[in-house]
Order: C-alpha cells, then sequence, then structure tokens
C-alpha cells in the first residue's frame, strides 16, 4: 500500500492545528498574502534583461496569429471574389432567361393558334408550357441569387471585421516592438549610467606622482637657496666694488672721447 512520507503528515496536522486556530477565512488569507510576498520577491529579484527577453518571446509568439489573421483575410478575399463571379454570372442568365420569357408571352398576346421559331412550329399549348416551364427555372434561380446574394454581404462584413481585427492587432503588435526597442534603449541608458556611478578610478599613482614632483620641487628651491646663500659676501667682510669694465670706457669716462678733427700736435700743445 502507497504510504506518504512523514513530512506530508507533519505538514497537514500544521496546517490543520492552523485552520483551527485561525478559521478557515483568516488562514487563507494568510496563504494568500504570504503567496503573493514569494511572487513579488521572486518579481523584484529577476533581472530586467531577463524580463524584457520574456517580452520578446510575448511578441515573438504574436506572430503566428498575425499570420493567421493574414491568411484569413486572403481566404475571405478569394471566396468574395469567387462569390461575386458566380452572383454576376447568374444575374446575366437571369437577365436572358426574363428576355426570352417576355418574348414567349409577347407571341402569346398576338391570339396564334401556331408559333414559329428557328425555323420550327410549336402549337400555342406547347409554347404555354414552355413558358410556364422557364418561370418556375427562373423563379428557383431567383431563389438561389438572392440567397448568394446575402451570404455575399455576409461574407464582406465578415471580411470587414476580419480587418479591421488584423489591422488592429498588427498595430499593437508594431507598438509592442517599439516599445521593447525603446525599453532595451532605457536599459541599456540605465545600466551605463550605473556602471559610471559605481565606477572607481584607482588614484594611488596619481597621488604618488604628485607626492613626488611636489618632492623634487622642494628639493630644487632648496638648492637655488643654498647657492643664493654661496654668492652673498660674507658677514663682517666688507664688500669691494671691482671695476671690471673696459679700459676704452673707463679712459672715456676719465678724459673724454677724442674730438674727431683735433690734431695729434694740438693734444702735445696743451
Amino acid at each position: 500500500m502507497f504510504q506518504r512520507p512523514m513530512y506530508w503528515w507533519i505538514g497537514g496536522g500544521i496546517l490543520a492545528v492552523v485552520v483551527t486556530s485561525l478559521g478557515i477565512g483568516t488562514t487563507w488569507s494568510y496563504l494568500k498574502t504570504a503567496w503573493w510576498g514569494v511572487g513579488e520577491t521572486i518579481r523584484d529579484a529577476t533581472p530586467i534583461a531577463f524580463d524584457l527577453q520574456r517580452l520578446n518571446v510575448a511578441i515573438k509568439d504574436m506572430e503566428p496569429e498575425i499570420r493567421q489573421n493574414q491568411k484569413l483575410v486572403a481566404q475571405l478575399e478569394v471566396e468574395i471574389e469567387y462569390q461575386e463571379k458566380q452572383v454576376a454570372k447568374l444575374k446575366e442568365e437571369q437577365d436572358k432567361a426574363l428576355a426570352e420569357m417576355r418574348k414567349l408571352r409577347q407571341t402569346l398576346g398576338e391570339g396564334k393558334s401556331e408559333f414559329q421559331f428557328a425555323g420550327r412550329k410549336f402549337t400555342r399549348p406547347e409554347v404555354e408550357q414552355d413558358l410556364k416551364r422557364r418561370m418556375d427555372v427562373y423563379q428557383e434561380r431567383d431563389t438561389e441569387l438572392k440567397a448568394k446574394e446575402q451570404l455575399l454581404q455576409n461574407q464582406r462584413q465578415t471580411l470587414d471585421a476580419a480587418r479591421k481585427k488584423a489591422a488592429e492587432y498588427r498595430r499593437q503588435y508594431d507598438q509592442l516592438v517599439a516599445k521593447a526597442e525603446a525599453l532595451r534603449a532605457e536599459l541599456k541608458l540605465l545600466e551605463t549610467a550605473q556602471t559610471t556611478s559605481t565606477a572607481r578610478i584607482d588614484d594611488s599613482k596619481l597621488g604618488e606622482a604628485k607626492a613626488l614632483a611636489q618632492e623634487i620641487e622642494k628639493r630644487i628651491r632648496m638648492g637655488q637657496r643654498m647657492l643664493d646663500a654661496d654668492r652673498k659676501p660674507l658677514e663682517g667682510e666688507i664688500p669691494v666694488d671691482v671695476d671690471e669694465r673696459p679700459v676704452t670706457e673707463r679712459f672715456d669716462e676719465l678724459f673724454g672721447p677724442k674730438p674727431a678733427n683735433q690734431p695729434a700736435s694740438d693734444s702735445k700743445q696743451t
């Protein structure tokens, strides 16, 4: 005999205790809330990209229905074309039959006992019998024609409704396709923004380089100050200005420049 696992009996006992304590309505409310919470948690944990993929699958599943709608419309169009041809042909035949009956009726109105058609002679009763037969056939076909015209009207209404349904279905399909494309683009932007916001640039190397540059700058400044200190006179030493100008400049400063037209003898006499 089939035996259920022990945990089935334990679970059933716990459920019975809960139902007894809270009542069926309250227990069902708890269970429904718990089930909804689990579903909500699963939905929240589902990646958006996965839901977009589900949307794409749902849109893909609509394509056979679109093709089926197109097939139905095409089938109705062919049937209507065929029905229109039948109705047109039957109308043509009825118009011809009516014209022939009118001719027989006109002949009978002449009051003759014999009539001649296509080289043959017919008695009046024969013509009357032929007219009666033609009228019976005409009425039967007239009933058939009205039925076909009614069927054609119904088919046209069905085709119009099918076209509207197919067009609306396709419109909503195109909207869903465009919506899915837009959602994919928005998701891409969101992922890019999240990547940018969570990106952490490692600036440790940059900090090390800056610190090294600062240290080098300090050493250069220190070296310049030491060089300037070496160039200053020693404390207590008297500063002496040494004239290191060219001798010609010094001579010209003391004695003035030689006149351009003064002869050498004049300078001696003076």
